[in-house]
Protein backbone atom coordinates (compact mmCIF):
# COMPACT_ATOMS: atom_id res chain seq x y z
CA UNK A 1 0.00 0.00 0.00
CA UNK A 2 1.45 3.34 -1.05
CA UNK A 3 1.58 6.47 1.06
CA UNK A 4 -0.85 8.25 -1.26
CA UNK A 5 -3.32 5.39 -0.91
CA UNK A 6 -3.18 5.61 2.87
CA UNK A 7 -3.67 9.38 2.76
CA UNK A 8 -6.67 9.04 0.47
CA UNK A 9 -8.10 6.28 2.67
CA UNK A 10 -7.98 8.48 5.77
CA UNK A 11 -9.50 11.50 4.02
CA UNK A 12 -12.23 9.39 2.43
CA UNK A 13 -12.98 7.65 5.71
CA UNK A 14 -13.53 10.98 7.46
CA UNK A 15 -15.01 12.96 4.57
CA UNK A 16 -18.28 13.58 6.42
CA UNK A 17 -16.41 14.94 9.41
CA UNK A 18 -14.45 17.34 7.20
CA UNK A 19 -17.69 18.43 5.55
CA UNK A 20 -19.36 19.04 8.91
CA UNK A 21 -16.50 21.13 10.30
CA UNK A 22 -16.30 23.07 7.02
CA UNK A 23 -20.02 23.83 6.86
CA UNK A 24 -19.89 25.02 10.46
CA UNK A 25 -17.01 27.43 9.98
CA UNK A 26 -18.40 28.76 6.68
CA UNK A 27 -21.79 29.32 8.33
CA UNK A 28 -20.12 31.35 11.08
CA UNK A 29 -18.37 33.50 8.47
CA UNK A 30 -21.66 34.06 6.65
CA UNK A 31 -23.46 35.07 9.85
CA UNK A 32 -20.76 37.46 11.04
CA UNK A 33 -20.36 39.11 7.64
CA UNK A 34 -24.13 39.38 7.36
CA UNK A 35 -24.25 41.38 10.59
CA UNK A 36 -21.52 43.87 9.64
CA UNK A 37 -23.59 46.11 7.29
CA UNK A 38 -25.81 46.98 10.26
CA UNK A 39 -22.76 47.89 12.33
CA UNK A 40 -21.23 49.91 9.49
CA UNK A 41 -24.45 51.88 8.93
CA UNK A 42 -24.56 52.94 12.58
CA UNK A 43 -20.84 53.00 13.33
CA UNK A 44 -21.00 55.97 15.71
CA UNK A 45 -23.64 54.31 17.88
CA UNK A 46 -21.72 51.05 17.98
CA UNK A 47 -18.51 52.91 18.81
CA UNK A 48 -20.22 54.53 21.79
CA UNK A 49 -21.58 51.14 22.88
CA UNK A 50 -18.24 49.35 22.70
CA UNK A 51 -16.49 52.26 24.39
CA UNK A 52 -18.86 51.78 27.31
CA UNK A 53 -17.76 48.17 27.78
CA UNK A 54 -15.42 47.47 30.71
CA UNK A 55 -11.76 47.55 29.73
CA UNK A 56 -11.46 43.91 30.74
CA UNK A 57 -14.04 42.83 28.14
CA UNK A 58 -12.42 44.93 25.41
CA UNK A 59 -8.99 43.53 26.18
CA UNK A 60 -10.10 39.90 26.40
CA UNK A 61 -11.87 40.04 23.02
CA UNK A 62 -9.44 42.49 21.39
CA UNK A 63 -12.24 44.95 20.59
CA UNK A 64 -10.09 47.91 19.62
CA UNK A 65 -11.66 49.85 16.72
CA UNK A 66 -14.61 47.44 16.62
CA UNK A 67 -16.54 49.27 13.89
CA UNK A 68 -13.73 49.12 11.32
CA UNK A 69 -13.57 46.20 8.90
CA UNK A 70 -10.35 44.79 10.33
CA UNK A 71 -11.36 45.46 13.92
CA UNK A 72 -14.72 43.75 13.46
CA UNK A 73 -13.27 40.64 11.83
CA UNK A 74 -10.50 40.48 14.41
CA UNK A 75 -12.97 40.66 17.30
CA UNK A 76 -15.73 38.44 15.92
CA UNK A 77 -13.74 35.80 14.06
CA UNK A 78 -10.05 35.94 14.92
CA UNK A 79 -10.07 36.49 18.68
CA UNK A 80 -12.20 33.57 19.86
CA UNK A 81 -14.62 31.71 17.59
CA UNK A 82 -12.53 30.54 14.65
CA UNK A 83 -9.31 29.89 16.63
CA UNK A 84 -11.28 27.64 18.99
CA UNK A 85 -12.84 25.76 16.08
CA UNK A 86 -9.45 25.31 14.45
CA UNK A 87 -7.82 24.13 17.68
CA UNK A 88 -10.71 21.74 18.29
CA UNK A 89 -10.35 20.36 14.77
CA UNK A 90 -6.60 19.95 15.19
CA UNK A 91 -6.94 18.18 18.54
CA UNK A 92 -9.72 15.92 17.26
CA UNK A 93 -7.86 14.84 14.15
CA UNK A 94 -4.49 14.63 15.86
CA UNK A 95 -5.83 12.38 18.62
CA UNK A 96 -6.87 9.82 16.00
CA UNK A 97 -3.59 9.64 14.09
CA UNK A 98 -1.72 7.07 16.18
CA UNK A 99 -4.69 5.52 17.97
CA UNK A 100 -7.64 4.98 15.64
CA UNK A 101 -6.63 1.74 13.95
CA UNK A 102 -5.51 0.30 17.27
CA UNK A 103 -8.80 1.10 18.99
CA UNK A 104 -10.74 -0.31 16.03
CA UNK A 105 -8.73 -3.52 16.24
CA UNK A 106 -7.37 -3.19 12.70
CA UNK A 107 -3.78 -2.19 13.45
CA UNK A 108 -2.48 -5.74 12.87
CA UNK A 109 -4.11 -5.81 9.45
CA UNK A 110 -2.78 -2.42 8.37
CA UNK A 111 0.74 -2.96 9.70
CA UNK A 112 0.96 -6.43 8.17
CA UNK A 113 1.05 -4.71 4.79
CA UNK A 114 4.45 -3.92 3.24
CA UNK A 115 4.73 -0.52 4.89
CA UNK A 116 6.80 0.58 7.85
CA UNK A 117 5.33 2.08 10.99
CA UNK A 118 7.04 5.33 10.16
CA UNK A 119 5.50 5.59 6.70
CA UNK A 120 2.13 4.62 8.09
CA UNK A 121 2.18 7.35 10.75
CA UNK A 122 3.60 9.96 8.39
CA UNK A 123 0.79 9.15 5.96
CA UNK A 124 -1.85 9.72 8.63
CA UNK A 125 -0.12 12.92 9.77
CA UNK A 126 -0.08 14.18 6.19
CA UNK A 127 -3.77 13.40 5.78
CA UNK A 128 -4.59 15.30 8.97
CA UNK A 129 -2.56 18.35 7.93
CA UNK A 130 -4.26 18.28 4.51
CA UNK A 131 -7.66 18.13 6.20
CA UNK A 132 -6.72 21.20 8.27
CA UNK A 133 -5.62 22.92 5.06
CA UNK A 134 -8.94 22.11 3.38
CA UNK A 135 -10.88 23.50 6.33
CA UNK A 136 -8.94 26.76 6.38
CA UNK A 137 -8.82 27.01 2.59
CA UNK A 138 -12.62 26.98 2.41
CA UNK A 139 -12.79 29.36 5.37
CA UNK A 140 -10.51 31.76 3.50
CA UNK A 141 -12.56 31.41 0.31
CA UNK A 142 -15.81 32.17 2.16
CA UNK A 143 -14.20 35.11 3.95
CA UNK A 144 -12.76 36.65 0.78
CA UNK A 145 -15.93 36.16 -1.28
CA UNK A 146 -18.14 37.54 1.49
CA UNK A 147 -15.94 40.52 2.24
CA UNK A 148 -15.62 41.39 -1.44
CA UNK A 149 -19.40 41.28 -1.75
CA UNK A 150 -19.54 43.80 1.11
CA UNK A 151 -16.81 45.90 -0.57
CA UNK A 152 -14.25 45.53 2.20
CA UNK A 153 -10.96 47.29 1.51
CA UNK A 154 -8.81 44.67 3.27
CA UNK A 155 -6.06 43.40 0.90
CA UNK A 156 -5.65 39.72 0.15
CA UNK A 157 -2.27 39.49 1.88
CA UNK A 158 -3.95 40.46 5.18
CA UNK A 159 -6.37 37.55 4.81
CA UNK A 160 -3.45 35.28 3.96
CA UNK A 161 -1.66 36.32 7.16
CA UNK A 162 -4.80 35.67 9.20
CA UNK A 163 -5.32 32.22 7.71
CA UNK A 164 -1.65 31.36 8.19
CA UNK A 165 -1.87 32.27 11.88
CA UNK A 166 -4.94 30.03 12.25
CA UNK A 167 -3.19 27.19 10.44
CA UNK A 168 -0.19 27.48 12.76
CA UNK A 169 -2.23 27.30 15.98
CA UNK A 170 -4.27 24.41 14.58
CA UNK A 171 -1.12 22.60 13.43
CA UNK A 172 0.57 23.07 16.78
CA UNK A 173 -2.37 21.69 18.76
CA UNK A 174 -2.73 18.85 16.28
CA UNK A 175 0.94 18.00 16.74
CA UNK A 176 0.54 17.90 20.52
CA UNK A 177 -2.44 15.54 20.18
CA UNK A 178 -0.50 13.32 17.77
CA UNK A 179 2.43 13.18 20.18
CA UNK A 180 0.25 12.23 23.15
CA UNK A 181 -1.63 9.65 21.09
CA UNK A 182 1.60 8.05 19.88
CA UNK A 183 2.88 8.03 23.46
CA UNK A 184 -0.20 6.77 25.31
CA UNK A 185 -2.09 4.95 22.56
CA UNK A 186 -5.48 6.23 23.77
CA UNK A 187 -7.52 8.65 21.70
CA UNK A 188 -9.50 9.98 24.67
CA UNK A 189 -6.33 10.77 26.61
CA UNK A 190 -4.74 12.47 23.61
CA UNK A 191 -7.87 14.50 22.89
CA UNK A 192 -8.40 15.47 26.53
CA UNK A 193 -4.84 16.56 27.20
CA UNK A 194 -4.47 18.39 23.90
CA UNK A 195 -7.73 20.28 24.45
CA UNK A 196 -6.58 21.09 27.98
CA UNK A 197 -3.44 22.64 26.47
CA UNK A 198 -5.54 24.60 23.96
CA UNK A 199 -7.92 25.91 26.61
CA UNK A 200 -5.07 26.81 28.97
CA UNK A 201 -3.27 28.70 26.18
CA UNK A 202 -6.45 30.60 25.32
CA UNK A 203 -7.31 31.48 28.93
CA UNK A 204 -3.80 32.76 29.61
CA UNK A 205 -3.83 34.68 26.32
CA UNK A 206 -7.17 36.28 27.24
CA UNK A 207 -6.17 37.18 30.79
CA UNK A 208 -2.66 38.32 29.93
CA UNK A 209 -3.57 42.00 29.41
CA UNK A 210 -5.41 42.03 32.75
CA UNK A 211 -3.01 40.25 35.10
CA UNK A 212 0.63 41.28 35.26
CA UNK A 213 2.12 37.90 36.22
CA UNK A 214 0.14 36.19 33.44
CA UNK A 215 1.23 38.87 31.00
CA UNK A 216 4.81 37.81 31.70
CA UNK A 217 3.99 34.40 30.19
CA UNK A 218 2.76 35.82 26.89
CA UNK A 219 6.07 35.38 25.03
CA UNK A 220 5.75 31.63 25.70
CA UNK A 221 2.10 31.32 24.71
CA UNK A 222 1.43 29.85 21.24
CA UNK A 223 -1.71 31.98 20.95
CA UNK A 224 0.48 35.06 21.16
CA UNK A 225 2.83 33.74 18.48
CA UNK A 226 -0.05 33.26 16.06
CA UNK A 227 -3.32 35.20 16.36
CA UNK A 228 -1.89 37.48 19.06
CA UNK A 229 0.20 39.32 16.48
CA UNK A 230 -3.02 40.83 15.01
CA UNK A 231 -2.38 39.31 11.56
CA UNK A 232 -5.21 41.18 9.82
CA UNK A 233 -3.60 44.48 10.76
CA UNK A 234 0.05 43.77 11.42
CA UNK A 235 0.74 40.67 9.33
CA UNK A 236 2.47 37.53 10.55
CA UNK A 237 5.92 37.64 12.12
CA UNK A 238 8.40 35.38 10.25
CA UNK A 239 10.10 34.56 13.55
CA UNK A 240 6.82 33.56 15.22
CA UNK A 241 5.86 31.52 12.16
CA UNK A 242 9.13 29.58 12.28
CA UNK A 243 8.89 29.18 16.04
CA UNK A 244 5.31 27.81 16.03
CA UNK A 245 5.94 25.61 13.00
CA UNK A 246 9.23 24.34 14.40
CA UNK A 247 7.74 23.33 17.74
CA UNK A 248 4.89 21.57 15.97
CA UNK A 249 7.37 19.71 13.76
CA UNK A 250 9.38 18.71 16.83
CA UNK A 251 6.28 17.10 18.38
CA UNK A 252 5.65 15.21 15.12
CA UNK A 253 9.20 13.87 14.98
CA UNK A 254 8.95 12.79 18.61
CA UNK A 255 5.58 11.15 17.89
CA UNK A 256 7.04 9.08 15.05
CA UNK A 257 9.91 7.93 17.30
CA UNK A 258 7.49 6.91 20.07
CA UNK A 259 5.10 5.16 17.69
CA UNK A 260 7.89 3.04 16.21
CA UNK A 261 8.77 1.72 19.67
CA UNK A 262 5.36 1.36 21.31
CA UNK A 263 3.68 -2.03 21.64
CA UNK A 264 0.43 -1.92 19.66
CA UNK A 265 -2.75 -3.79 20.56
CA UNK A 266 -4.21 -5.90 17.76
Amino acid sequence: MSVSTLIFRVLHQHRRGILGWTLGIVAIVAVQLGVYPTIRSSASDWAKLTDSFPDAIKQIFRMEDYTSERGYLSAELMSFTVPFIVMGFGCSWGARVGTEEEEMGTSDLILSLPISRRRYLVSRITASVLALGVLLGLFALALVIGSRALEFSIPLHAYASAVLSLFLIGFLMMSIAIFIGAWKGKRTIALGLAMACAIAAFVLYSLGPLVSFIDATMPYNPMQWTIGSQPLSEGTSPWNTLWAGGIGFFFLVAAVALFERRDLAG
